[in-house]
Parts: structure tokens; sequence; C-alpha cells
């Protein structure tokens, strides 16, 4: 049960900060419903669970080469740039044409992108990978456990968010919703900024 709990901590510690992926899935679920804040957060739970997976595996110890964390960093980096970008691009019209309404598949895939290559993503599950190395080697079943704990963790908080912006997001107009996206987008921005900074100090 320990391994559970331990795995629901992680998800939450890795989905409740708000950075790059929390706003993606504000900006979504604002712009084009509730469905697409939540399928862009399952994306993202998605690439949490991959991290584990190849945390347990050993994988990650390519982290420990500087050459390879300063190309995900940039990479990282110039993903986050372009979302910003686009959140300044961001049409902020009320009712979007269904016509025109993107795949729910595409803003997954877009989710687990934006996670998996989050340079401050891969410093986090980096900065408990000793622990959880520890705990992948108590039992055979730890990696299940701590799997369905990080599953439950984050997918709990996608719920909870998108939930309430579902109750809240009629009471924004048009102003509201431009001033988010330009909001996100500075973030956004200064998120991958940071990142260049980091890579290069």
């Amino acid at each position: 049960m320990h391994l559970l709990l331990l795995g629901i901590l992680l998800g939450m510690g890795a989905a409740i900060p708000i950075g790059p992926i929390n706003l993606e899935i504000i900006r979504r679920n604002l712009r084009y419903g509730t469905p697409y804040g939540i399928m862009t957060g399952i994306g993202a739970c998605t690439a949490d669970v991959t991290y584990l997976v190849l945390l347990c595996l050993g994988a990650l110890t390519l982290l420990q080469f500087p050459d390879v964390l300063r190309v995900i960093g940039i990479l990282g980096s110039l993903v986050l740039a372009w979302f910003g970008i686009n959140a300044f691009r961001a049409p902020v019209t009320d009712t979007p044409d269904k016509n025109s309404l993107p795949s729910l598949y595409r803003y997954t895939l877009e989710g687990y992108i934006v996670t998996l290559i989050n340079p401050y993503t891969i410093l986090f599950w980096a900065s408990v990978s000793s622990q959880i190395s520890m705990v992948a080697l108590t039992q055979s079943n730890a990696l299940y456990l701590t799997g369905s704990g990080v599953v439950i963790g984050t997918v709990s908080w996608v719920l909870f968010l998108n939930g309430i912006l579902h109750i809240t997001r009629h009471r924004l107009n048009q102003t509201a919703m431009k001033w988010l996206n330009y909001t996100g987008g500075v973030i956004l921005l200064g998120f991958a900024a940071m990142g260049i900074v980091r890579v290069f100090m």
C-alpha cells in the first residue's frame, strides 16, 4: 500500500505545479471545451508514466551525461517557445465552429510531447530517480503499484482542474480570454528562456 501512496504523491508532485502543461490544459479547456483539456492532461499523465517506466528500467541514467541534458533542454525550450507564440496567435471567439475543432487525438499527443521533453519534468523525475530505483528493487510488483499510484495522482489532478474550469468557463468573456492567452504566452516564453539559460549556465 505504501508504494501506491508513493506513486500518488509522485504523480501529484509532477502534475500540480503550475507550468507549461497546466497552462495548456487551461487554455485548451477554455477555448475548445472540457474534453480537450482532459485529453491534453491525459497525454501529460502518459508522459509521466513513461518516465517512471524508463526510470525503473535504468534508461534515465543517460541524464547523467551533460551533452544529453543540453540537447533535451534546447529541444524542450524550443517546443515551449512554440506553444508560447501560438498562445499569442490563438483566436478568442466565444464559440468555435464545430467543423474547425482539432482532433482530441492531436491534443493528447501534444500533451504527451510537451510533458515528455519539458526540461522541468525531466528534472523532477531525475531528482527522484534514486528513491524510485531503490523502491523498484524491494519487490517484484513495485513498478506496477507505483505506476498505478502515478496514474491515480496525475489523472485526479487533471479531472479536478478541468472540473473547476468547466464550472467557471462560461463566466469569461472575450477580453478575459485574450488576456489569459497573452499571460499564458508570456509564461510559456519565460519557461523557454529559463530552459535555454539553464542549458548554458
